[in-house]
């Protein structure tokens, strides 16, 4: 069912992002249960894509959604504090399944929980307009600085400083990636001034588009179950445990 009051453009690209992200994410499943190794370095470079899209995307629907409520006089931060806590609790049961079911590759700072505090963060940063594309770099050069420092802590693992022999399946730190969602943030500033669009785009109403466009409005809940069906049809097709504790 197609929601109103939203931008389809952002919806159909979220939704590429979702479907990319599924497939990077499957991929990262063959390498870790089955020992895939074909094409590496090209399916590093389409992660880092899909997570850089779907980070800016992020940042992108974030702002929209804050400039139509301050536009509109219709501002609570209840709606925001709620999602924190919604993403927090989402996260903490990826940390703990991570843990209890994998031998190794423990998720202790993904997506959800850098989605999670980057809300919170983009409220701070909202009012800073233009000056994100500033930040945005600043964040990204302390992202770079950061990664080569080496402490053994995992206390630190949110801004992008690591342990010793670190592993994990999904990592997303502060530094650098809150720079990508600043980018995003700062497009939309640009482009849909106080979260209002200044092109429409009929055809994301029709056909292919706009089942793409559904997929962008449930990123959530796709997300959230993809994980469980791939690894268990990898487990009907292959019968993998040794990574799995059981």
């Amino acid at each position: 069912m197609q929601k109103t009051g939203r931008f389809l453009e952002i919806d159909f690209f979220r939704g590429l992002a979702i479907i990319m992200m599924v497939i990077s994410n499957f991929v990262t499943d063959l390498k870790y249960f089955l020992g895939y190794s074909d094409y590496l370095l090209f399916w590093s470079f389409f992660a880092l894509f899909v997570a850089s899209s779907f980070v800016f995307i992020s940042g992108v629907s974030f702002n929209v959604s804050f400039s139509k409520k301050v536009a509109s006089q219709n501002l609570t931060y209840k709606s925001y504090f709620n999602r924190f806590l919604k993403l927090s609790v989402i996260a903490v049961v990826i940390t703990a399944v991570t843990a209890y079911f994998l031998t190794s590759g423990t998720i202790y700072f993904g997506i959800m929980h850098f989605l999670a505090i980057s809300g919170i963060l983009g409220i701070i940063f909202y009012r800073f307009k233009k000056l994100n594309l500033f930040f945005s770099v600043i964040f990204l050069i302390l992202g770079v600085l950061f990664s080569e420092i080496v402490l053994d802590t995992y206390c630190l693992l949110p801004f992008g400083i690591l342990p010793n022999n670190f592993y994990t399946l999904d990592y997303f730190p502060i530094f650098p990636w809150f720079g990508v969602y600043l980018l995003g943030m700062s497009f939309s500033e640009k482009y849909y001034k106080n979260g209002v669009s200044r092109h429409s785009f009929e055809i994301f109403k029709t056909g292919f588009f706009n089942k793409i466009c559904i997929l962008g409005q449930n990123t959530l809940i796709i997300y959230i179950i993809h994980q469980p069906v791939l690894v268990g049809l990898l487990i009907l097709k292959y019968g993998i445990f040794s990574k799995i504790a059981l």
